[in-house]
């Protein structure tokens, strides 16, 4: 049997030098302070290895400094075994307490030397060992230490301590604490005796993790509520997440069709600005030839106008000649009708004929007055005399007459030139005008030729042609590319199914690849198992075997019996009762059964306890070897199945953004073909519009032009009705003045024939007076003066006629030059201003067709021109706006151009208006896009189920976020989440019920245990004060484990439906649902409200109460023992419960290893009364417990095996000395 034999102190504690026997119970007795404490703390170092649980007050020196004060300081604990006794050494190593084992009792001679001194240096102690006994290495771990005491030493590292353990057991661990918790006095609880009932009935670690339920759960209620948005509708049927998570597919989807179509526009625009560059030369060219046929052509115009003006001014100013002449001619002719020219030339054509008849007369009347002649005579020269003063008198007045007639005719033609000057500048002005009349008139007759044949060009004109060509190319283009959009997503399609497939065949080449690597490594696990439980098997049967009796009782029985018999069959078994035959008391005999045989060359096989412990210890260690390969390769079989998904994933992941653009392009298609057939169809229409338009616009204009030019042909007559009513004002005027100055002429010639007739008068009254005296002279001569009268008054008629004539001769010999140069020549003239004004006519006929030709070939020049310059600055602006637009980082940024060329019929300028745009709608899009997702990724939190980036930031990030978000939809991987989910943790429930089920099924035999204990406690009650010491069971109050146990409950009434069960269903399973997802919430928070709870044990499963009654003290039914009654009572109540506890995991410990010793110390034995010591001391020890007590005095001294005293020398130094021996 092992246990603790004896402690020693080598200058520890105060104590120089001291051997402690510890094979029974022991006693120390001594005043207080001499250090009776200071040993028992020392021995329960040796138990819990546990510097802070062994009752040192904190104001006191540390454990290591007390008890380890010097460099050679030492405690050894000597430890019997079966096959002879070890040394556990305590020291003190780089400032702590460590640990040695030797393989042998304790010697005094390897610490103190012939001085009775202490060894300084350890080497020395070592060399005092010497080589003969195993020194271990230095133990540094506590933990590693109670392994190795207790005989938790299954790992490799701890094999070669095994032959030191006092016990074999994993779970020990109750052992130390007990025995620590009775030293201390803590108070016993319920948790640490049902703890210890439980691993007292079995090995088995029944319990439930709570770490693993924990992080198997942690995420129920983020995957629950996740899954749940996938699946939860509003009262309109839909599902809100669904729906903004079509917006965002949706808005991704146009996001990448835009940047498709800008990529393509960018290619458009480098083949557009290619070809502009190209064209540009040429552009600029035909502009200067066009200029130069506008200058060529307006120069021929300008010519022309040139020509035709100076003719036109030369026959207008020979047609207003003509005109004068003409008017002239009228009005000449008007006048002498006026004045009866017929009948003035009559009379002055009978001039001659009056002037011979007067002188016949005059001849006549000198024949009558010839016979009275000095009569005659003498009144003719009175009469000659007044006929001389008359003549004189008409003279004079006659010369004045002629002198202011004289002055009239200048006047006259003064005015008369002024007339025609006026005139002249009149119809210069005129003529003026009517050009420009004439001009506007012809230049609208031009246009409105212009608009006819516009008129007949818009019917046949198409300025949409270039964009119905570009539309039905476009149209053309887009069947193309939906043809090819079809096709390209069914390559994608099946480019990802070829990777999937190449993926999958690659993880299952693999997978049998991995497995197959397996096969060999899991053969040698197996075989090492095999050979490890073979020789765990052997050394189980090795106690009480064959070969144990052959070590005890036949020396060298390896090299003869040991070389022929079975090894399993023979030497290890523990049946056979083996014994010494009469011959072979002798060392020297050989035979077996009576037969002599040669050993020698036959090889022994058979493996000794310890070669098995160390074949073992090697199988253990290629186990653990083979293991970790196996592990090793699981781990790079992972790691290369993560490199290659990664691999295919990364390919496919870029495949689907593809296929999603594409997908997304194809969306769009329908409405792109509705968009290009509503462009056709608006172009038609639009031509229609403008044609209707522009026929309309050019038969308003010729509207326009007809009335504007009636306007101006009215103008025209209004210019020469203005000229006909100048020309009269300026005629009127002509003959106002003339009138003015031929009356002031005809009032002066009246005044002078008034004055003429008046001397007229005066001479004729003369005469008259002479002719009457002549005639009565005559008359009284007898001269016939009747016929003188007659002669007289005839001769007064022809001079009156005379006088006519010559008055009238001037006006005749005008009016003959009039008629010779007028009147004789009005026809001619008339016919020349006709030639003349059909000579303007033709001239203006002329003009205005070569006027209308060149103005017509200016205009289609000009308009060409015009068509030319707008072309050009189109084609410069379109490639200014290119410059400007590859300039901007924000529009164009670095290397985005360089992406090749696509043939377009656009120009730059409206693919860079186009490309603004779907850039600018890019951003707009983009920022959309971002909202959207952004809105749904604020339905999930960070820690998402879906792994969605909850807070994506570049954009890079949102584009994956929708590739992954894409995929997840058109997957439908929310039904395997849900599948999943739903699986997983109806799976959890399930366990969690097995679980349940586990850890509650050894109730019974709990019950029982306490029931046992009970008994024990009634059949071996040795002190009659403590009349009652029980223990009960009830319902654990553990709010977790009681939901535990309820969803145990409600995992048995589903049992049978578990196959049906969805978390997420909202048929009629609802109610179950709702059911299942409380309790999985309920466990969830209740996890996460422990969240330092490992586990849930048996322990858990039931609540256990105390009662003990003390005489007539009754403390109920508790949790905890204390202050059953006086302090004695109280500490023999915890002892005793603590030393069964002590022994129901000792028992259970012993029985793989065989039963063991140990110590329980208490250092409260004064209080106990003296009869229960020897009770107590009995109770523990039919347990094989053996206990340590101290106490001021001695008492019962026959009770203990040693009792020691403890004493201090004049040094301080404390002093043990064993005072008896119980035999």
């Amino acid at each position: 049997m092992r246990y603790l034999n004896k402690i020693i102190f080598l200058n520890s504690a105060h104590i120089p030098y001291a051997e402690v026997k510890l094979d029974g119970n022991v006693h120390f007795i001594g005043t207080q302070g001499v250090g009776k404490s200071t040993l028992l703390r020392a021995l329960l170092f040796f138990y819990n290895a546990d510097k802070l649980r062994l009752g040192i007050p904190k104001e006191k020196k540390s454990f290591d400094a007390f008890y380890f004060p010097c460099p050679n300081s030492y405690i050894v604990y000597e430890v019997m075994r079966e096959n002879g006794a070890y040394c556990v050494l305590a020291l003190k190593n780089q400032g702590r307490v460590m640990f040695r084992f030797i393989d042998a009792p304790f010697d005094s001679k390897w610490f103190i030397d012939e001085r009775k001194l202490v060894y300084g240096e350890w080497s020395q102690i070592r060399e005092q060992v010497g080589k003969k006994h195993d020194i271990s290495s230095l133990v540094s771990s506590y933990e590693m230490y109670r392994d190795i005491i207790f005989g938790n030493n299954r790992r490799q590292e701890l094999l070669s301590f095994r032959k030191y353990a006092i016990v074999e057991s994993a779970k020990y661990q109750n052992i130390p604490r007990t025995i620590q918790n009775v030293f201390l006095n803590t108070k016993l609880d319920a948790d640490f005796i049902k703890d210890t009932i439980i691993r007292s009935m079995s090995d088995e670690d029944n319990s439930i993790d709570l770490n693993f339920y924990r992080e198997q759960i942690k995420e129920f209620e983020q995957e629950y509520t996740d899954v749940s948005l996938w699946t939860k509708k509003e009262k309109n049927g839909e599902v809100l997440i669904r729906r903004i998570a079509d917006k965002v597919i949706d808005a991704y989807r146009t996001l990448l069709n835009n940047r498709r179509l800008i990529g393509e526009g960018r290619r458009e625009l480098n083949y557009a600005e290619h070809m502009a560059q190209e064209l540009l030369p040429q552009y600029r060219l035909d502009i200067q030839e066009s200029e130069a046929e506008c200058n060529r052509v307006s120069r021929l115009i300008g010519e022309e106008q040139e020509k035709y003006g100076k003719e036109r001014d030369k026959l207008s100013r020979e047609l207003g000649v003509l005109d004068a002449q003409l008017k002239k001619t009228a009005a000449k002719r008007k006048h002498y009708e006026e004045i009866h020219i017929e009948d003035i030339l009559q009379r002055v054509e009978q001039e001659t004929i009056i002037e011979d008849e007067r002188r016949r007369q005059e001849a006549m009347k000198a024949e009558l007055e010839k016979s009275y002649q000095n009569v005659v005579d003498k009144y003719k020269a009175l009469l000659e005399q007044l006929d001389m003063d008359l003549r004189a008198f008409r003279n004079s007045k006659t010369t004045l007459l002629n002198e202011h007639q004289a002055a009239l005719m200048t006047q006259k033609e003064v005015l008369m030139q002024e007339w025609r000057k006026a005139e002249t500048e009149t119809r210069e002005v005129f003529w003026e005008k009517t050009s420009s009349v004439d001009e506007m008139i012809a230049q609208l007759v031009h246009e409105e030729t212009a608009l006819k044949i516009q008129k007949a060009k818009v019917a046949h004109e198409n300025p949409f042609a270039r964009e119905m060509e570009t539309n039905e190319q476009e149209f053309a283009e887009f069947t193309a590319r939906q043809f090819q959009v079809e096709t390209e997503i069914k390559e994608v399609e099946l480019r990802i199914e070829t990777l999937r497939q190449e993926a999958e065949k690659e993880l299952e080449i693999a997978e049998l690849k991995y497995q197959a690597s397996l096969d060999e490594p899991k053969k040698q696990k197996a075989d090492v198992e095999a050979e490890i439980r073979k020789i765990q098997n052997l050394l189980e049967k090795s106690k009480g075997s064959f070969s144990e009796w052959l070590d005890q009782n036949r020396k060298g029985w390896q090299e003869n019996i040991g070389k022929v018999v079975d090894e399993e069959e023979i030497l290890y078994n523990n049946v056979l009762n083996p014994q010494l035959a009469a011959d072979s008391l002798s060392s020297s005999s050989l035979s077996l059964y009576g037969v002599s045989i040669n050993l020698a060359a036959v090889e022994r096989k058979f493996r000794t306890p310890k070669e098995l412990k160390e074949q073992l210890a090697e199988k253990e260690q290629l186990r653990a070897d083979i293991i970790k390969l196996l592990n090793d390769l699981q781990n790079q079989h992972e790691e290369d199945n993560k490199t290659l998904k990664g691999k295919y994933l990364l390919q496919i992941r870029k495949l689907n953004e593809s296929l999603y653009a594409k997908k997304a392009e194809m969306q769009l298609l329908p409405q792109t073909e509705k968009k290009l057939k509503m462009q056709l169809l608006e172009s038609k229409n639009r031509l229609a519009k403008w044609r209707n338009q522009q026929l309309s616009e050019l038969e308003d204009k010729q509207n326009a032009l007809i009335a504007d030019k009636v306007k101006k042909e009215e103008l025209k007559r209004q210019l020469e009705a203005d000229l006909l009513r100048k020309l009269k004002v300026h005629q009127a005027e002509y003959n106002r003045q003339v009138k003015t100055e031929t009356q002031k002429y005809e009032v002066f010639v009246q005044d002078i024939r008034t004055q003429i007739e008046e001397k007229q008068k005066q001479v004729d009254a003369s005469r008259k007076k002479l002719l009457k005296a002549q005639h009565d002279e005559l008359h009284g001569k007898g001269m016939d003066t009747q016929a003188l009268d007659a002669y007289n008054k005839r001769i007064a008629e022809l001079d009156a006629e005379l006088a006519f004539v010559r008055k009238n001769r001037d006006v005749v010999a005008v009016y003959r030059n009039d008629k010779i140069e007028l009147f004789d020549q009005e026809p001619a003239v008339r016919q020349e201003r006709k030639n003349k004004a059909e000579a303007l006519m033709m001239i203006e006929d002329k003009f205005r067709q070569r006027s209308e030709r060149l103005k017509l070939q200016l205009s289609v020049t000009q308009e060409k021109l015009t068509k030319q310059q707008a072309a050009l600055r189109k084609l410069e602006a379109g490639l200014n706006a290119v410059k400007n637009f590859r300039s901007d980082a924000t529009l164009c940024p670095l290397g985005s151009s360089e992406i090749g060329e696509k043939i377009t019929t656009k120009d730059c300028l409206a693919i860079v208006e186009e490309l603004k745009r779907q850039i600018y709608e890019d951003s707009r899009t983009l920022d959309n896009f971002k909202k959207l997702s952004q809105d749904f990724l604020g339905k999930f939190s960070a820690h998402n189920t879906f792994h969605f980036n909850v807070s994506p930031v570049t954009e890079e990030e949102f584009i994956a976020f929708a590739s992954n978000l894409c995929e997840f939809v058109d997957n439908d991987k929310i039904s395997e989440y849900q599948k999943r989910i739903s699986e997983r943790y109806t799976g959890i429930i399930f366990r969690i019920s097995k679980e349940v089920g586990d850890l509650t099924r050894r109730e019974g035999d709990i019950g029982k245990t306490i029931n046992d204990i009970n008994r024990d406690f009634e059949e071996r009650n040795f002190a009659g004060v403590i009349r009652e010491i029980a223990l009960r069971p009830l319902k654990s109050n553990d709010q977790l484990m009681i939901l535990l146990l309820r969803i145990r409950d409600f995992a048995e009434e589903n049992q049978f439906n578990m196959g049906e069960m969805d978390l997420f269903t909202t048929d009629s399973r609802q109610d179950v649902n709702a059911k299942a997802v409380k309790y999985l919430l309920a466990f969830m928070k209740g996890l996460l409200d422990e969240p330092n709870r490992k586990q849930l044990q048996v322990a858990d499963t039931f609540k256990l109460e105390f009662r003990i009654k003390e005489n007539d003290n009754d403390t109920g039914w508790v949790e905890k023992i204390a202050n059953v009654g006086s302090d004695g009572t109280d500490i023999l109540v915890k002892a005793m419960v603590n030393i069964m506890l002590i022994n129901v995991f000792k028992e259970k410990a012993s029985k793989k290893s065989g039963d063991f010793k140990i110590h329980c110390m208490m250092d409260e034995i004064g209080k106990l009364h003296p009869n229960n010591v020897k009770g107590i001391l009995d109770f523990a020890n039919r347990r094989n417990i053996l206990l340590v007590n101290s106490s001021p005095t001695t008492y019962n001294v026959e009770d203990y095996k040693y009792t020691y005293l403890l004493s201090k020398d004049n040094r301080a130094y404390t002093k043990v000395t064993q005072l008896i021996k119980r035999l």
